[in-house]
């Protein structure tokens, strides 16, 4: 795996563990059952809906809030 996919896993690892918001949260199992029913990883599906950003509107905020004060040096927004 190379580094930046690995870095984005354990960001969003680290996001998910530590975010506390129901409403937030509610979208992270809902990505997770959407994921799940198209048949590809959560962490792909992450990456169209940060790429998108037309649905799940509040955590795409809340995780590039979370990135730019987590992000390895490796990332942008």
């Amino acid at each position: 795996m190379a580094q930046l996919e690995d870095d984005f896993i354990k960001l969003v690892d680290n996001f998910v563990v530590e975010t506390k918001d129901p409403k937030i949260l509610d979208e992270i199992s809902q990505l997770d059952q959407e994921s799940r029913l198209l048949g590809i990883s959560f962490y792909d599906m992450y990456c169209v809906v940060l790429q998108d950003g037309m649905k799940h509107k509040a955590l795409v905020s809340e995780f590039k809030t979370y990135m730019n004060l987590k992000k390895p040096a490796t990332f942008a927004v």
